[in-house]
């Protein structure tokens, strides 16, 4: 009876999905955090290229994530 009400493989890939996609968020949240720190570290060490290197990973990781969020809210209201 409840087989023919749920739709087991759309659900099945629905959380596979967002478990993939969520995932993804939080290592390029985590590669984000760490660039961010070893900027500072280059920053107080004195080397100017790693720390603008070690800043730019870290401004792309922070817009990759508002960028999901944003997508995965914008899906939402679909």
């Amino acid at each position: 009876m409840i087989a023919t009400l749920v739709d087991w493989d759309l659900l099945g890939q629905a959380v596979l999905s967002s478990f993939v996609i969520g995932l993804g968020v939080l290592v390029v949240a985590g590669v984000a955090v760490a660039a961010s720190l070893r900027a500072q570290d280059a920053r107080s060490d004195g080397s100017e290229t790693a720390y603008i290197g070690f800043s730019a990973v870290t401004v792309l990781g922070v817009v990759a994530v508002a960028v999901a969020v944003g997508g995965g809210i914008w899906v939402m209201a679909q």
